[in-house]
């Protein structure tokens, strides 16, 4: 008798000719659909730790065979996981084993601009940036999604690495100027879904405005998503630069980044990164908007222009050199300078932490750090960013129609703390890494508790599988969820067979 899984197979291929991927050669796909394929779709996510073989590789081209391989796949009763990109480095996220199958969203790489009436997108209370929505399929990188619509004059926010997936959209994640128009699910205006009995719907302000609402933020939970409509804005010119500081100078590189999350608060258009490494820390200097705006200033040593809120970095002495000069770009452009290198084979693990700005917390947190890199396995990398949110990114949700991330309006810092190590590792080795960042975030948590600057809410897209995601949004957003999950989701096929993620059932 044939085990569920095969069988599932059997009845994916018969209805989805060409669209099944196994690890032999399927004869009932093209001939360039092979083994090798597969290896390749393997070895796709960002984190080696996630290259996990699964039964199959289903890859749907169009709305109504993701509905159609779900439907299959529900009464078959096995284990699914869907990915877009498989940027995320949790294992069993977008990864699975011969348990399950993968449903790889790659080929949804429709895109088209839509003209949309403002005066309605008003009335209904949540604007549009700039009269034209972008309709990208979940397949789409952000890397891709830039180029496009900047040749036709416009911007979206999003993720700050071309590699990154829409799943940003709908996981929390941060964009490069936080504060301009808030974190990039503000700019989510809807989505094609389809659902667990296999109905293709939109959900936006005006059609299942509950489901609309309860996906920024609440991810895989309630669906499959194959379409997000985004808010486009004008072009959105940039200025950034990245500089290169000692470690030894941490005391005065922190006290800056603090006067820098002041400044923040009245001036929405600059974005930051503090990125501590064993032998530089990399702080990222970002200005949205007109070039020759009245709030950029030329720097003292005439290298080009800044604004008054990054004269606290001018003054250190511990500058090493510009690993970014000064450039004139874009979103685009500066996604492509952050980009992750190509052909990394490594190990990943991140973990995160939300708190309020303190240079005496991130003194603590340097100096936990430093006792880390003594236990972490040879050849390993473990370094953390501090990543500053002002209170008008928070603020930028409500005008957007809210989200169910359940974050304060005030100034914060979602750090993200990673280790990298060889794939060629042993167990001891990925147990110790996972152990050092662990004990690290425990640490900086413990002094921002004691410190009075620790907040609840932890970010997705940084967020280790065992942090607890769903319930850092607060009671009131965890039964809004658990209700939109009964409701869309009413035989709970996304809680019982998907096989991970930061889902509802882990509440329970």
């Amino acid at each position: 008798m044939a085990s569920p899984v095969s069988a599932a197979l059997q009845f994916l291929r018969d209805r989805l000719p060409g669209r099944v991927i196994t690890p032999d050669a399927d004869t009932s796909a093209p001939a360039s659909a092979s083994a090798a394929d597969f290896t390749t779709l393997t070895n796709q996510p960002w984190s080696s730790t996630c290259w996990q073989a699964p039964a199959a590789y289903i890859l749907p081209e169009s709305s109504s065979e993701v509905a159609t391989a779900l439907s299959i796949l529900k009464q078959s009763g096995i284990k699914f996981v869907v990915r877009s990109t498989g940027h995320n480095p949790n294992p069993g996220f977008s990864s699975i084993g011969d348990e399950g199958v993968v449903i790889d969203l790659a080929k949804l790489q429709r895109r088209e601009i839509v003209e949309v009436n403002e005066v309605t997108a008003a009335e209904s209370g949540i604007g549009c940036g700039n009269g034209k929505i972008a309709r990208v399929g979940a397949g789409n990188r952000w890397g891709v999604v830039y180029d496009w619509l900047e040749k036709q004059g416009l911007s979206a926010i999003g993720g700050r690495d071309p590699g990154v997936g829409m799943g940003l959209l709908v996981g929390g994640g941060l964009g490069a100027v936080p504060n301009l128009h808030g974190v990039p699910s503000n700019g989510l205006r809807g989505v094609e879904i389809v659902l667990s009995d296999g109905r293709i719907v939109n959900a936006n302000a005006d059609e299942n405005a509950d489901l609309y609402r309860a996906l920024k933020g609440g991810g895989s939970n309630f669906g499959i998503i194959t379409r997000f409509d985004l808010a486009t804005h004008p072009l959105i010119p940039l200025q950034y630069s990245i500089t290169l500081y000692s470690p030894s100078d941490y005391t005065n590189i922190n006290r800056a980044t603090v006067q820098l999350q002041e400044d923040m608060e009245s001036e929405p258009r600059i974005g930051t990164f503090t990125n501590f490494n064993s032998a530089f820390v990399a702080v990222g200097f970002i200005t949205a908007g007109d070039s020759a705006s009245s709030s950029q200033v030329e720097s003292e040593g005439g290298s080009g222009t800044v604004t008054e809120a990054f004269k606290p970095f001018e003054s250190l002495d511990s500058k090493m050199m510009d690993a970014c000069p000064t450039t004139n770009g874009t979103l685009g452009s500066l996604a492509k300078v952050m980009a992750h290198a190509a052909g990394d084979e490594k190990k990943k693990y991140v973990r995160t932490l939300t708190t309020t700005p303190s240079a005496d917390l991130y003194n603590d947190a340097y100096n936990a750090w430093r006792a880390a890199l003594d236990t972490i396995p040879k050849d390993a990398v473990l370094h953390y960013t501090i990543q500053p949110v002002g209170s008008t990114c928070v603020r930028e949700a409500e005008k957007a129609g809210g989200n169910i991330l359940g974050l304060k309006a005030v100034a914060q810092c979602w750090w993200v703390f990673t280790i990298e190590w060889p794939r060629e590792s042993t167990p001891e080795d990925d147990a110790a890494a996972r152990n050092a960042v662990t004990c690290l975030v425990e640490k900086v948590r413990n002094a921002a508790k004691s410190r009075d600057h620790l907040l609840p809410y932890l970010c997705a897209t940084f967020a280790s599988s065992d942090q607890g995601v769903l319930s850092s949004y607060g009671a009131q957003n965890i039964e809004i969820m658990k209700a939109v999950s009964r409701k869309y989701d009413p035989d709970g096929v996304f809680q019982s067979q998907q096989y991970g993620g930061f889902l509802l059932r882990d509440l329970e």
